[in-house]
């Protein structure tokens, strides 16, 4: 879908918000957004992925269902929190960004309300997401380990875990296991520079291994680095073990 397919029902969710305020309604109006967002849903139920498919299917058809009840202030609120979630799908922002809006609705109306954002799921995506660079802020995980807060502390430690973990592995490797054994000063010197590319190699794999984990909370920097890193810095690695050892 693109960014413009998004950015409509966007638009469309915070109409039905708008018609909710008094003296706003109009039924043309209305009638022409609940026709859009319909041709919306039948297009996000024929193309978009399954992860797309839970949040905004739901979205959607719980709007219908609390349109039908016809309590304004719900429909208001509702609303409010869901207007921004196509934003997601525009690679702006994140799930657990939403944190606040959608535990605000929970805890006014029901907990029965988004319960996806109590669950923590992986998402990966082809590319890296256009606000990429806040995912290096302290604070980008604020909202993930408020409401996930053992599960933050587990992911931090298997993510520092398999960043490390090559590395660890190709250095005991070379100093405990099989160190070579250079036979002059110049062998020497290059078995130095094999040994960095193969740190250099080793680190990136863990890079990738990182990336993957950093899926569960939403900060996954795309296929192309993971594939990059585990591809490469295999490559390096296996690289810099020809050198030393041949």
């Amino acid at each position: 879908m693109k960014a413009s397919f998004y950015k409509k029902l966007q638009d469309d969710f915070a109409m039905i918000r708008f018609l909710q305020y008094p003296d706003t309604f109009e039924q043309e109006e209305y009638n022409s957004t609940i026709l859009s967002i319909k041709e919306a849903r039948k297009n996000i139920n024929m193309h978009s992925a399954p992860s797309e498919k839970e949040i905004l299917l739901y979205c959607i058809d719980t709007l219908f269902e609390i349109l039908n009840e016809g309590d304004k202030n719900k429909i208001f609120d509702f609303a409010d929190a869901i207007h921004n979630i196509p934003e997601i799908y525009m690679q702006r922002r994140n799930l657990y960004s939403f944190r606040k809006e959608l535990k605000a609705f929970q805890k006014k109306y029901g907990k029965q309300y988004f319960a996806f954002i109590d669950e923590a799921k992986p998402r990966f995506t082809k590319k890296a997401p256009k606000n990429k660079w806040e995912y290096f802020s302290p604070a980008s995980d604020e909202d993930f380990k408020k409401l996930h807060p053992v599960g933050y502390k587990c992911l931090v430690g298997i993510g520092i875990t398999v960043l490390l973990l090559p590395f660890i592995v190709y250095s005991i490797y070379i100093f405990l296991i099989h160190t070579p054994i250079p036979m002059d000063a110049s062998i020497s010197a290059s078995n130095f520079l094999a040994f960095i590319l193969g740190l250099i190699g080793s680190f990136a794999i863990g890079i990738g291994l990182f990336n993957i984990i950093a899926a569960w909370i939403h900060q996954y920097l795309g296929h192309l680095l993971t594939a990059v890193c585990l591809l490469g810095g295999t490559a390096l690695t296996l690289f810099s073990l020809s050198l030393l050892y041949t």
